[in-house]
């Protein structure tokens, strides 16, 4: 079985890139931190964003899993429509200019900037700050995101669905490396959704779009 013509790739890591990424994420720890246990960011914005970077990258378990958390942060299920089919007019435009920056950097794979007039003008718009918190959301989660589509090309490889260019050693070190902290993370969601552990493990896998069965 092949990947059907047209359809979306998921962004998987090679053992080099995986390093380079996790090292260029050390310097940006306290800022992390700060995101996401102090607050700096709203939450509502950075699920919002983490949902865009997880479309972009095609990860469906980190799309399932920020869907419903986006949702406990009173996301509402038109804006998480509107983020799938990149509707900018259902948000304010401060909140589109963050999402349209988060994807465009994770699509550029985080290359340098250009310093020019749209980008000062975007950083007005967004504050100095938070321009710079939301490229941090996209960068971590766009670890994530690869990480766990790496966990998942394994499972499509033995189903005879291989991931276009993705490697079968990759594929196994970083099983051996996080498939364990993926399966913590899915026993933590099985007893918030009072489900069954292979039901929630399935449930995310087989997400392809911001649909939720609960």
């Amino acid at each position: 079985m092949s990947e059907s013509p047209g359809r979306p790739v998921p962004r998987t890591y090679t053992l080099p890139e995986l390093f380079g990424d996790l090292k260029s994420l050390v310097p940006r720890l306290s800022s992390l931190w700060s995101i996401w246990v102090g607050g700096r960011l709203p939450r509502a914005l950075r699920e919002r964003v983490v949902v865009s970077v997880a479309q972009v990258n095609v990860c469906r378990m980190c799309e399932h899993a920020h869907t419903r958390m986006a949702r406990e942060a009173g996301v509402s299920d038109a804006e998480l429509a509107a983020l799938e089919n990149m509707d900018e007019h259902a948000f304010d435009r401060r909140t589109w200019l963050a999402v349209a920056h988060a994807r465009e950097r994770t699509k550029a794979d985080f290359a340098p900037v250009a310093d020019d007039e749209s980008q000062s003008a975007l950083v007005e718009v967004l504050g100095a700050q938070a321009y710079r918190d939301v490229e941090d959301v996209a960068r971590v989660m766009t670890v994530a995101n690869r990480i766990a589509n790496t966990l998942n090309a394994l499972p499509d490889r033995r189903r005879g669905n291989p991931v276009p260019g993705s490697r079968l050693f990759d594929e196994l070190l970083i099983n051996f490396m996080f498939l364990p902290g993926a399966w913590l993370g899915t026993l933590v969601a099985a007893v918030r959704q009072r489900k069954s552990p292979f039901a929630v493990w399935r449930q995310a896998r087989g997400t392809q779009s911001r649909s939720d069965s609960g």
